[in-house]
């Protein structure tokens, strides 16, 4: 493993990655210099453990391994970020989206260009979980409850100009229930749409089903005419939707590498119209490696940074002209179990490895308290949630007692587990591994990148015994987090039912529950599904995540969606 620190370009000789050919020279392993970004004022480089050749004046540079973690940091500036000096924002992230197509904006990365770049029916208010309205001017819902009509405001246009008709948000119902992906695994109560005129929609339903529109401030909207012009050999617009603008939101798209960075531009005929105080360009740029993060946040080079670690966030707090934010959400971390692989299959096992996972120590120990234990299944801000609801325990007795009820025997089992190591999941893995030490069971790692981890679990025949799965649901609704990851309908493609749990019992609680209108009735029928989750223990419930971000403080109007912490909505921003 290397290990780095950042230090002051003028360090570096000027020849840093010169080749140096026939001459004889110095050798051996130590620390190298490498260029990792530069600033506005030239003056960083990371500095990694690597082979190194020193040939007269000139240093050869050949890295021995990845960059792993920054371990300390020069900075010139005396600690204080020094004012914004453009007219654009930077923000700084771990990972850029490899399509901008909506239909897949339940993805992390998707969220930040979908989000600026597209509108929808109904949105949350920022940092609550009360709904208003966007593309729509009103709604009704018939007296069954199985049908919602829509009415478009007449004003919204897409970034073409083009009027948002009753024909887009139908043709978007008939693609995402066409395709199966994206926000599809929240609106499976859905059958169709029907248009009633140029501004007039109906969305109907199978069942009635309470969580409709929560679901849909995650249903985008694009512009129907331009993506059936850009189909091709029957893909629904895929290819073309993954790096073109078909939107009608705040912001219009200027350009877009995939994975590394977009640029979007304020769109002036945007619906929800403009006042004085808004950022009239931005900039979404990956640095993977959160030390180089840190490093441009604290010399200007950008405005607010996404966080995984709870060191930098305390590194950073208290610093002139920084602010850093602990947003709460309503997103988890579980842990799949895959029901299909032995010896898995056993309940019994499942909970003996959800009872020696250490909740407790995770959250104070290696989150610092920049993460929360949850209520039982469901997060705590969340629809029915209880604090009567018992939290996941850690309980080693009895974990012991059920891998010996289940006859496994200390040794014998070897399970493997697919997490992201560059998201920050290595700890939910090294925990996993200690509980399941103490039942004798080996655990080995997958380290493994996010769109090959969710190929993975959507196979049948996924060799990955247990897994993680972040889940960021649409709203409080507690159908976004028991149906989406129980119900048998949502294994495999498109679905997040990666333990590949199928329970007819638990299919009925919960296709009941989605279609149950009043309160009292739902939340009982999900106080039956937590129970029957808690005995199955198909998942088990790591933590709630805190969102954890940095920003420079001239930057104002920053707020975090409960559903998603990590999408920057450009719209409220503005700099002071």
């Amino acid at each position: 493993m290397s290990v780095g620190f950042a230090a002051p370009v003028d360090w570096v000789p000027s020849a840093l990655l010169t080749s140096c050919s026939g001459r004889p020279g110095a050798t051996g392993r130590g620390f190298a210099l490498t260029r990792l970004f530069v600033t506005r004022r030239e003056r960083l480089v990371l500095i990694t453990g690597s082979n190194w050749k020193f040939c007269g004046r000139k240093w050869i540079v050949r890295p021995t391994g990845l960059c792993v973690v920054a371990i300390g940091i020069f900075l010139l500036s005396g600690g204080c970020a020094p004012k914004t000096e453009r007219s654009y924002l930077v923000i700084l992230t771990e990972g850029i989206p490899p399509t901008l197509d909506p239909l897949a904006a339940l993805d992390s990365r998707v969220d930040n260009p979908v989000i600026n770049l597209y509108s929808a029916l109904v949105q949350y208010i920022p940092g609550t979980t009360e709904l208003s309205l966007d593309l729509a001017e009103s709604y009704e819902i018939s007296d069954d409850g199985r049908r919602y009509v829509f009415t478009l405001r007449p004003d919204a246009v897409f970034h073409d100009g083009t009027p948002v008709r009753a024909a887009d948000v139908k043709y978007c119902i008939d693609r995402m229930l066409t395709l199966k992906t994206g926000v599809w695994a929240y609106l499976t109560p859905v059958s169709g749409a029907e248009i009633l005129d140029d501004r007039r929609v109906a969305i109907d339903l199978y069942e009635p089903f309470h969580g409709l529109l929560g679901a849909l401030t995650r249903f985008y909207v694009a512009n129907s005419e331009l993506v059936r012009t850009n189909e091709f050999d029957g893909d629904l617009g895929q290819r073309w939707l993954q790096n073109h603008d078909a939107g009608s939101g705040p912001y219009s798209l200027v350009s877009f590498q995939p994975e590394q960075q977009f640029t979007v531009e304020r769109f002036y005929d945007y619906h929800g119209g403009w006042g004085d105080r808004h950022i009239e360009k931005a900039v979404f740029r990956v640095i993977r490696e959160e030390a180089a993060r840190r490093i441009a946040l604290r010399n200007g080079d950008a405005d607010w940074i996404y966080l995984s670690s709870a060191d930098t966030l305390e590194a950073l707090a208290g610093e002139p002209g920084i602010k850093v934010n602990r947003d709460p959400t309503l997103n988890q971390l579980y842990i799949a179990f895959n029901t299909r692989r032995e010896p898995l299959r056993d309940a019994r096992v499942r909970r003996a490895l959800a009872l020696a996972y250490d909740y407790q120590g995770h959250v104070e120990h290696l989150m610092r308290g920049n993460a929360e234990m949850p209520y039982g299944v469901l997060p705590a801000r969340g629809e029915c949630a209880s604090p009567d609801q018992p939290i996941p325990r850690y309980d080693l007795a009895e974990a012991r007692r059920l891998i010996a009820e289940a006859g496994v025997l200390p040794g014998d089992v070897e399970l493997t587990m697919a997490f992201e190591g560059t998201t920050g999941e290595t700890p939910f893995f090294e925990i996993m591994r200690a509980g399941a030490a103490e039942l004798g069971i080996r655990v080995t790692a997958v380290d493994i990148e996010w769109d090959a981890k969710v190929s993975n679990y959507s196979r049948p025949d996924s060799s990955t015994d247990i897994g993680t799965i972040w889940l960021f649901a649409p709203g409080p609704e507690a159908h976004h987090f028991l149906y989406s990851l129980a119900h048998s309908s949502q294994a495999g493609d498109g679905g997040n039912n990666f333990a590949w749990y199928q329970n007819p019992v638990m299919d009925r609680l919960l296709d009941e529950a989605a279609a149950a209108t009043e309160e009292d009735r739902r939340c009982s029928l999900y106080r039956q599904v937590e129970a029957l989750w808690l005995q199955e223990m198909p998942f088990a419930v790591a933590v709630t995540m805190v969102g954890l971000s940095a920003q420079r403080d001239d930057l104002k109007g920053y707020s975090v969606a409960l559903g998603h912490p990590l999408t920057q909505n450009l719209y409220p921003m503005w700099f002071e």
